[in-house]
């Protein structure tokens, strides 16, 4: 049962090839890790990517509610004294205003504070404000 130096040197070659052909399971297991790491790196940032977008787009919607009351009470020319709450809906959302007034030097103008608040629709909580603006409300009239 000899074998000759020609088979031996063929299969030689041949376990050379299958091994340089092929990845070892060690090898692929590492790749399917570096993979499976990149991927919920990815996942990660795209997820915190939507959350940043959705919470800019709420922050935004708020300060369009926040405006919106601002031009209210300028059309109606409205004088307000201390503290004052409402909720209303728009932009598909249900907020909460709470409005507070300060007096000024000038007994003719009014700083007003408004905060703007999320109202969860499940369970009818307020939650964490979410925008606020201050501006100057004047009188149009110079009765007190």
């Amino acid at each position: 049962m000899g074998l000759s130096c020609a088979t031996m040197s063929l299969r030689s070659s041949v376990t050379r090839l299958n091994r340089a052909s092929g990845f070892t399971l060690l090898e692929v297991m590492v790749a399917l890790a570096i993979f499976a790491t990149a991927a919920i790196t990815l996942t990660k940032v795209a997820m915190q990517y939507t959350q940043s977008t959705s919470n800019a787009i709420l922050r935004t919607k708020a300060q369009f509610v926040a405006l919106n009351e601002v031009a209210q009470m300028e059309i109606n020319q409205e004088w307000m004294e201390g503290t004052a709450s409402k909720q209303l809906t728009q932009q598909g959302e249900t907020w909460q205003i709470d409005k507070r007034s300060e007096p000024t030097v000038s007994p003719n103008v009014q700083r007003i504070e408004l905060q703007i608040s999320l109202v969860n629709q499940d369970s009818g909580q307020v939650e964490s404000g979410i925008s606020s603006l201050m501006f100057f409300n004047h009188r149009m009239n110079n009765t007190p």
